[in-house]
Parts: structure tokens; sequence; C-alpha cells
């Protein structure tokens, strides 16, 4: 009884159809104890406590964060249903007698400000969240039977990359706002969906400054000489303007799946269509070495968890790529990226497994267009990878 009384709040809080302008999308990872009473809805709740820290950040800056750290864990983290839309699970397993998922949690941002304004947090600094930037993404994913869009009369909002889209159009300072879902449905043909009259319109009708147009791609599959498995090519187009259909910049990227199911395609995609949209806006900034900085910037070790370290050159979309790699790998419950200094991105992975087994692990490359060297330092994996985009 217990359970289906939790399933039905979870139905009710989430099936509400969303009206807030500001609705954002988080990939995010959950995972429970596959022993326990429900152990999906127990991921389910991590995995959205962990999307609201992230919009969180998004909303506060970092001294708002800590100083009301007390305030905000009792107030919003521990309430993470309440600004929950919508979710779907992307990927579910059970490895280790853990019940793991992969969410891309859709959060309403305006309810979360409207409750910060109530606790009377970030109001004392009015620059937060000044000067950001709107935007709408209109996405077209063309496949071998048809075409899924992100705006028109056959809109969906949870078309495979649009999430991750969205995350990479915030860490640029772009707030974003919904397409129409009205009006004729996406057209086929053309490398992208819209020309820019069309994109120009559908971003006023959104209230939205910036049109970012992005067309996608879904190769036939076809078998890897050598792998049992087949593969099809994603390549990503995306074209952003701004209001006068000034060109703010286009970017081409393309990616391969590994295996011809939906999982592996959707992964595809999100490879491609981010490091697309980063050509055209940049997320990263070179990272300069502290002034009188002399001491030793080798991470210290954890507890069941192996530090993997990548050179500070590395592309963020390579670094993204070995992320999500290493976080679907066999053995391996947790990947996620724990620092970034001078010396380098270190990547930290939750595991059971020696540090020799995450390295023999590492040295498969995570895209089929790069490759990668690995050595083992003391407890530490140093993994460089080379080629892509």
């Amino acid at each position: 009884m217990r359970v289906a009384v939790i399933a039905l709040v979870l139905m009710t809080a989430l099936a509400s159809p969303a009206r807030a302008e500001d609705v954002a999308a988080y990939p995010v990872d959950g995972d429970a104890d596959a022993g326990g009473a429900d152990p999906r809805v127990a991921a389910l709740d991590e995995a959205f406590a962990r999307a609201i820290v992230a919009c969180v950040a998004d909303l506060l800056d970092a001294a708002a964060r800590k100083t009301h750290k007390a305030v905000l864990d009792k107030e919003i983290h521990a309430r993470a249903r309440l600004w929950v839309v919508g979710f779907k699970v992307d990927k579910e397993e059970t490895v280790d007698g853990r019940r793991q998922l992969h969410v891309t949690v859709r959060v309403d941002r305006d309810k979360v400000r409207a409750r910060l304004e109530q606790l009377d947090i970030g109001a004392a600094d009015p620059t937060v969240g000044a000067n950001v930037r709107t935007g709408v993404i209109l996405l077209r994913i063309t496949e071998r039977n048809g075409v899924r869009a992100s705006y028109g009369a056959s809109a969906e909002k949870d078309l495979p990359g649009l999430g991750a889209l969205a995350s990479t159009l915030r860490t640029t300072g772009v707030t974003i706002k919904r397409a129409a879902a009205t009006g004729p449905a996406a057209r086929p043909g053309g490398d992208l969906p819209l020309d820019d009259d069309d994109a120009e319109a559908l971003a006023t009708e959104a209230k939205a400054e910036l049109a970012v147009i992005a067309g996608v791609s879904v190769g036939a599959p076809m078998a890897i000489r050598g792998v049992a498995t087949s593969a099809s090519l994603v390549t990503a187009r995306v074209r952003v303007i701004s209001r006068g259909k000034k060109l703010v910049g286009q970017g081409v990227a393309s990616a391969a799946s590994r295996g011809g199911d939906a999982t592996a395609i959707s992964a595809a995609v999100e490879r491609a269509i981010v490091a697309a949209a980063t050509d055209v806006m940049p997320t990263s900034q070179a990272i300069e070495k502290p002034t009188g900085f002399t001491g030793d910037d080798t991470p210290l070790a954890e507890p069941g968890v192996v530090l993997i370290k990548i050179p500070a050159k590395t592309p963020y979309a390579l670094v993204a790529a070995e992320l999500k790699y290493l976080a679907g790998a066999k053995g391996i419950s947790r990947a996620s990226l724990h620092r970034v200094s001078p010396g380098g991105w270190v990547i930290g992975v939750a595991t059971a497994e020696s540090v020799q087994k995450i390295a023999s692990i590492a040295r498969k490359a995570p895209t089929a267009d790069t490759g990668v060297q690995v050595k083992i330092v003391g407890d530490l994996v140093e993994l460089s990878i080379s080629g892509g985009r």
C-alpha cells in the first residue's frame, strides 16, 4: 500500500503540464540499494535532488549558496519533487546490488526563484542573473522513419540531445525558453530545420533573444569490421542567430554510436550536438595557474574512488565523452568530474576495482575517432585523449 501511495504522489507531482516560462533540463544520475523496498523510487529521489542542486547553482552564486546552505538544504534541496515538472529515464540497470538510473530531469526554475525570493535569498545581490540572454531551441532529428522536433504541432519535450544542448547553453549564460507547440510540423530535408526568418519568428513568439537552430541526422546502422555490433553516424549542425537575424555562429560535429539501439544513438546525438554547440558558443576558458602557486597539484586519493587525471588542454567535449564512457563501463558505479585545476581535469571513478583494472578500462577510446594513452602513477591513472574535433 505504501508503494502505491508513493507512486500516486509521484505521478501527481510530475504528470501535470508545466506552465513556467523557464523550464530547464538537467541530465543526472541516481542510484539506490537494489534490495530496498522500492529502489527505483529511491534512485529517482536522488536524481531529483541532484538536479535541484544543479538548478540552485545556476541561480545563485557560490557565496550565496555557502551563506544560506542550511536553509537551502531544508527548504529547496530536501523538497526536490516540488520543483520537478517532468523526467525521462534514459538508462536503467542494476550493478553490484545497486539500482542505477540516468535521468533527464525537467525543473521549473521560476518556482525555485519564487521560493528563493520568499526566503530572501539572493535579493542582496541584484547582479545575480543580470544580463542573462534568453534563447529558444529549435531542434529537429531526422531518422530513417521520419523526423522529430522540439517545436511545431508535433513538438516533443524529451528529444535526445535536447537536455544536453540546453545544459551547454546554460553554461554560457543563456536561459532557455520553450518553443511553441503550435504551427506546422517540422519539415524534412535540408541540413537545418528552419531558415533564419522562420527561426526569428519562433524566437519572437517565445520572447527569446536567441534562436538556436539545430539539425541532427542519424545515418543507417552499419556493421563494424572486427566487432560484433553495428554503429550509426550522427551529424549535428547548430546555428545561432540573435534579434535582427544577426549570426552569432554556427558549428558542425559528428559522432558514431556504439551500437544500434536507442540508448547508444541517443548518447551519440548528445556528443555530436554538444560538440557542435561548443564550436558556436565555447563553454570553457583558459585556466591560469594561481599567482605564486608552488605546491603539489596532485589530487588526494579517496576511499572507493580511483582518480583519473586528464591534461588541462584537453577540450571539454572529449572529457565529457570520457565521462559518459566510464559511467557505463562494467565495474564502475559512477564517474564524475571532481575538479579542474591548472594541472588538468580530474575524474573520480567510484568502484571496487583496482587502479590497474580501471586503467585497463580507460585504455578503450571513448569515441570511434579518438585515441588514448594511459599510464599509472602511484594511485593515479593519467590519461591523454587525442583526435576528435
